[in-house]
């Protein structure tokens, strides 16, 4: 048997043995939360995680309960991740939590994102085929429950910002297996009609499996092939569905839908004057332009005497005549004294100037002889000038001498 001195001893112990073993250092178990208390002054969580015949304690502390991305609350289920442990001090057995997972709101998370990357890839988010909420939409079709409090609130909002509507309700789930189906029948009912501007698909806020219904791939398609615009308002603004994407605008709650789909009355007549006076003002600029433009035709004396605009036109004709006859004259003589000199250089370069200045030359039978070789004593040479020629015969030969 194994003694242990003190009862700090023994929990030190019971505590390594459950750090040690590697089920219980790093483990994942599901159960319901139960007497949760999150203390202020340290921020610390701690609550029982029970199932239907057992219970055990567990502490979450802050800085792992401010990284969750929901609020703990009791009878909520979820799959609590930690390490066991026993507290020395009381020796109590309980979970130390480093996560905490709802349970089925990570699986239908993952349903969405799976979903939403499908109709993305497919073009069914694309902004280029949203369309435009009209300004003043003649009759509001919307898509919801008749009894909750979501209807009324879009009421009200409308009769507060612009009672100049008219709105048309279509009764439909907004939550549960049929949601989807009837919202898809609301918006072949509207689309059936001609006199509907403009949809509204609303409902409060809720949990995620609340909210599922309008994460439907058929819904979705649908409302991306409505010809009608369709605003989305599900849920509160940190809620996001499919719905959301695919709609032509998403508000972040219904009554947000009801301030969008409809523009406030003294916000439009506001607007209206403004716009009024600005097509006043430039009316009246266009009207002073063109009357300084008939002013200005009135002081033209073309207008009142045509012929003297006449002569000026031939006066100034007769000067670009002059000129341009000046200026063919001019290089008519420019060419003329080029065509000059270039003939010039041509003749002082011709035989007869080379003669002209004390040169001749000699040929034999009609060729021209440039050298004393095949040339032999008594030969007959015919010696030209400028003036004239001469017949000679060669008396010697001297090669190589001047």
């Amino acid at each position: 048997m194994f003694t242990f001195n003190s009862v700090t001893e023994l929990n030190t112990y019971a505590n390594d043995v459950l750090s040690a073993d590697p089920r219980t250092s790093s483990l994942a178990v599901t159960g319901e939360i139960s007497n949760l208390t999150i203390y202020r002054s340290s921020g610390h969580a701690y609550f029982t995680l029970k199932d239907e015949s057992s219970q055990i304690s567990c502490v979450m502390f802050k800085n792992y309960l401010a990284s969750l991305s929901f609020v703990p609350k009791d009878g909520m289920k979820v799959i609590l991740t930690g390490t066991c442990s026993i507290y020395s001090a009381n020796g109590k057995f309980q979970i130390k939590a480093f996560a905490m997972r709802q349970v089925g709101k990570g699986d239908l998370a993952q349903q969405m994102k799976e979903l939403h990357r499908k109709l993305s890839s497919e073009g069914l988010f694309a902004q280029e085929h949203k369309l435009p909420i009209p300004v003043l939409p003649s009759r509001i079709g919307v898509i919801s429950s008749p009894a909750g409090a979501v209807i009324h609130d879009i009421i009200n909002t409308l009769n507060r910002r612009n009672p100049n509507y008219s709105l048309l309700l279509y009764p439909a789930s907004v939550q549960g297996e049929t949601c989807a189906a009837e919202v898809i029948s609301g918006i072949d009912h509207f689309c059936g009609r001609d006199d509907i501007d403009v949809i509204i698909i609303a409902r409060g806020g809720g949990s995620p499996e609340d909210l599922w219904g309008f994460n439907d791939e058929n819904l979705a398609r649908k409302i991306y092939d409505c010809r009608i615009p369709v605003i989305s308002a599900v849920g509160h603004e940190t809620d996001y569905t499919i719905c959301d994407y695919v709609a032509d605008l998403r508000a972040p709650t219904p009554t947000a839908a009801a301030e969008l789909v409809i523009g406030k009355y003294d916000e439009l007549l506001s607007n209206l004057a403004n716009k009024k006076s600005m097509l006043n003002l430039a009316l009246m600029n266009y009207a002073e332009i063109q009357r300084r433009r008939l002013d200005a035709l009135k002081d033209s004396k073309a207008l009142y005497s045509p012929m003297v605009y006449v002569e000026q036109m031939r006066s100034s004709l007769d000067s670009v005549r002059k000129d341009l006859a000046n200026s063919g004259r001019l290089l008519i003589s420019e060419q003329r004294h080029q065509l000059k000199s270039i003939i010039d250089g041509i003749e002082m370069l011709g035989p007869m100037n080379v003669l002209k200045r004390g040169y001749s030359y000699a040929s034999a039978e009609g060729k021209a002889v440039t050298s004393v070789k095949g040339l032999k004593v008594g030969d007959g040479l015919d010696v030209v000038f400028s003036d004239g020629s001469i017949s000679v015969e060669v008396k010697d030969i001297y090669e190589g001498e001047s």
